[in-house]
């Protein structure tokens, strides 16, 4: 297994998720013209990440804006995670958002109450 790194575009966001360190980085706007494909590369490395996880792993989401068809592939890898959270590993969610952008506060606070993982909340003026 190695480390995951797309390159962000005008639709996709950037990733990052790095092995050695467990910190998964999503950042940038996620509108694919096809949420399945791209959204499919992070969901089978987070399956095969969940089988030998590191103590603590720190998701890191940093999103302008998320489509709607984004959303059921972001919170099927949030359901992943939370599958070895207080477990095999730590899982701990840091959630940034537009300061003048409640809707996304909004989706990050529904996820944290669907899950078990911490989450924390920052209120930015760019997200990058």
């Amino acid at each position: 297994m190695k480390d995951l790194k797309i390159n962000r575009t005008p639709k996709t966001p950037q990733i990052d998720f790095n092995l050695k360190t467990g910190i998964l980085l999503i950042a940038g706007v996620s509108v694919p013209e096809n949420s399945m494909e791209f959204y499919g590369s992070l969901i089978n490395w987070v399956k095969d990440y969940v089988k030998g996880p590191l103590k603590e792993t720190k998701v890191v989401f940093k999103l302008a804006y998320v489509n709607t068809s984004s959303l059921q592939f972001i919170y099927d890898f949030l359901m992943l995670l939370d599958g070895i959270n207080n477990q095999s590993s730590v899982v701990n969610i840091d959630w940034y958002y537009l300061e003048e952008d409640i809707d996304m506060k909004e989706m990050g606070e529904d996820f944290r109450e669907a899950l078990g993982i911490e989450f924390s909340f920052y209120g930015v003026e760019t997200v990058e």
